[in-house]
């Protein structure tokens, strides 16, 4: 039975994916230009239907918004209010014949994206920087410290992500998806597109049969 969130949340999840689509939901359709990626991603995160979005390396937070960054080719996605700077070259939605539109969901896919430099070496796919003017960026400690070399740090200056590789999916918060805590293993991404939609087809079949 559902519960009384779960069954609100998909029904808005429908709504919306109804609003964004008005002529009738797609199995694909996809976002390439960055004006337009902006835009969905923009939907996604002020629509009153809830998401979860799921990290390429690990865990989630809920997508709020998206805005050009000052990075050339890029595009600064809020997780939480919190700047994730992508190569982002679309985004695609995605939609399963005869099963619940709550296993519809969008796939940001991204190209990689240099590091800054600012470290030697990064072990992982992502790194965690401050900002201390526009694309200017030094080590996450300076921003915890409140100073560089000396003086004090801009009001201007802020922590953020920058994303190497790997892909992001949003689900409804309401999505059994979003409910099945093992999904923040990144495997949408460790799995790759195709692998990932298999592996939601045999999900749906486990859980409407």
């Amino acid at each position: 039975m559902k519960s009384t969130f779960r069954k609100d949340q998909l029904h808005k999840w429908e709504e919306f994916l109804h609003g964004i689509f008005p002529d009738g939901i797609p199995q694909q359709h996809e976002w390439t230009e960055t004006t337009e990626i902006i835009g969905i991603l923009e939907k996604i995160g002020h629509a009153n239907a809830l998401n979860h979005t799921f990290i390429p390396f690990r865990g989630g937070m809920d997508l709020t918004g998206a805005r050009q960054s000052y990075e050339q080719g890029c595009v600064e996605m809020y997780l939480c209010g919190f700047p994730y700077i992508l190569k982002i070259s679309k985004v695609k939605f995605q939609s399963f014949n005869e099963a619940p539109l709550e296993w519809a969901h969008f796939r940001v896919i991204t190209v990689p994206l240099k590091p800054s430099g600012v470290y030697e070496k990064s072990e992982s796919n992502f790194e965690e920087l401050t900002e201390i003017t526009p694309g200017d960026y030094i080590d996450l400690k300076f921003h915890e410290n409140g100073e560089f070399q000396g003086e004090s740090l801009p009001q201007s200056a802020r922590s953020l992500v920058r994303l190497f590789s790997g892909d992001f999916v949003v689900f409804s918060k309401g999505s059994l998806y979003n409910a099945n805590p093992n999904t923040y293993d990144g495997r949408h991404s460790k799995l790759g597109e195709e692998w990932f939609l298999m592996y939601l087809r045999n999900e749906i079949l486990q859980t409407t049969n």
